[in-house]
């Protein structure tokens, strides 16, 4: 299971979402968010559950600013994980 969150946390999706979330691109920032969700649920991770309803919220919304803001939070929750292994 820790090796289910480790390859989670150490995953290029963070930084694919906030490519997509620059550029503008909504449907790949839908998919990378959905895909991350589904990862971190099978990893049994529930700490970014409100970060996933609040980045899918701004992308429906195609709100790039609040999308930059969650996605700050999710990647401080991140670095603080990876930062105490």
């Amino acid at each position: 299971m820790e090796d289910k969150k480790m390859e989670f946390y150490k995953s290029l999706d963070f930084m694919k979402l906030g490519q997509a979330v620059n550029r503008g691109n909504w449907q790949v920032a839908a998919m990378t968010a959905r895909r991350m969700e589904q990862n971190a649920k099978n990893a049994e991770i529930s700490e970014f559950n409100q970060q996933f309803v609040g980045i899918r919220q701004c992308i429906n919304r195609k709100d790039a600013i609040g999308a930059k803001q969650v996605l700050a939070l999710m990647v401080a929750k991140r670095a603080k994980f990876l930062n105490a292994k």
